[in-house]
């Protein structure tokens, strides 16, 4: 295995102030690339009792054997060389922007938007790999993040809040899970990529990326984030609240074997490219929802907070590849951020959509309606998971289908025989 000494960089120029700081970060990233990766290979997913792991390793056909080799690696130095992760093209630096402070956490700070808007997709997500990777090799992830904690699960370790948050109180507490129904509908859906690629094939398409991506819309402490990427798919992850990608960002450093799975952007997604403001509650702090129609001036209702500004961007501008699962949890504005990858819906295969639909939140009409804009795009919808039943185009048509869940399931109609064939 390679191995890069920091003493080399003393050969660099010295340059001054900020730039400095770059370049240190840099040198670091390249011992960091060589570190080694535990558990690189592994296919376990986090759960959290020994039960729920045997039936993810059952589930992903590999052994209880190998399971328990991964957990002896995950807790101690691999004795053996494990697979160094893959790098990222260091020739993407000149397109940071000049000065880049790589302790921003927001990626509007990072790419000038005239830049910005000049790059592919693939290109982007590299650019965000990056500019996490950075983070990591400056240390960054090691200075103290107040109202943080962690959390050990046999092959992760996760940052999260250590008060007023729901997501994280339920990590940290006895069940030390969340939402595991939810996740298991999204490993289910992970599991049909061979088949989903042999459909696209029979319909004269191109069977879409080796590797499954899963895209994660409103990816709050990244627990789905870190799930998909431990089944072994690729993640798209978007967030644009500060303390959450803070988080994420800990969490991502700390499991390089994830994160090389993992590019985060820390932005919104909407329609269209605005400015809005990101408000939660204050015993739910990492929950945000958005109000773009309102401006600086505006005061959040009581018990609430405003947690800070945040750019969004048009999903499809950002992505440009089949999608085999999105998972959406942005606290009403599902529609608005799908309104806004009309594009990617209509020239990719997005199979499987997780979309929060709750009339709690926002109302039982805007949630019919919203069952009838996933219709329009060509999708089965399901209260239930994946696998339905599904409503009929009659009932979506009248109005009896309704939101009765908080989640709702979102089928490519092509995609519909592997769900009735479970």
């Amino acid at each position: 295995m390679k191995v890069f000494h920091l003493k080399a960089c003393l050969f660099i120029p010295t340059p001054t102030g900020v730039l400095a700081v770059a370049v240190l970060a840099l040198c670091g990233f390249l011992a960091y690339q060589a570190a080694p990766r535990p558990c690189a290979e592994s296919a376990r997913y986090i759960h959290a009792s020994p039960v729920q792991q045997q039936q993810a390793a059952a589930a992903a056909g590999s052994s209880s054997k190998g399971d328990q080799d991964c957990s002896k690696a995950a807790a101690v130095p691999a004795a053996a060389a494990v697979p160094a992760a893959a790098g990222v093209d260091l020739s993407l630096l000149p397109r940071l922007l000049p000065f880049t402070n790589f302790s921003s956490l927001k990626s509007v700070d990072l790419l000038d938007p005239a830049i910005a808007a000049k790059q592919d997709p693939q290109t982007l997500k590299q650019l965000m790999q990056l500019h996490n990777k950075l983070f990591c090799a400056a240390d960054l992830h090691k200075e103290a993040l107040a109202g943080a904690t962690s959390i050990k699960f046999a092959n992760v370790s996760m940052f999260v809040y250590d008060t007023n948050d729901i997501v994280s109180n339920q990590l940290r507490g006895a069940q030390h899970t969340w939402e595991s129904s939810e996740i298991n509908e999204m490993l289910w859906a992970l599991r049909q990529h061979q088949a989903v690629q042999q459909l696209a094939a029979q319909q004269g398409k191109a069977p879409g990326p080796a590797v499954p991506l899963m895209v994660d819309v409103g990816a709050n402490i990244g627990w789905f984030t870190l799930n998909a990427a431990a089944a072994r798919a690729r993640v798209v992850a978007f967030e644009a609240m500060s303390s959450n990608i803070a988080l994420l960002r800990r969490s991502l450093c700390a499991n390089p074997w994830l994160q090389d799975r993992i590019a985060l952007f820390g932005t919104g997604l909407g329609p269209k490219s605005s400015n809005c403001l990101m408000i939660s509650g204050n015993d739910n702090q990492g929950d945000g929802f958005t109000k773009c129609e309102e401006g600086k001036d505006y005061k959040a209702p009581d018990g609430y907070a405003v947690r800070g500004e945040m750019t969004t961007r048009r999903l499809d501008t950002l992505l440009a590849e089949d999608v085999l699962f999105m998972k959406m949890d942005v606290e009403g504005y599902e529609q608005q951020v799908l309104e806004g990858a009309t594009a990617l819906l209509k020239e990719h295969n997005v199979w499987y959509i997780m979309a929060e639909c709750n009339t709690g939140m926002i109302g039982e009409e805007r949630g019919k309606q919203f069952i009838k804009f996933m219709h329009s795009q060509g999708y089965a919808t399901s209260p239930f998971g994946f696998k339905g039943p599904f409503w009929s185009d009659a009932d979506v048509q009248s109005g009896a289908a309704r939101c009765s869940n908080i989640n709702v399931f979102c089928v490519k109609q092509s995609a519909l025989p592997l769900a009735s064939s479970g």
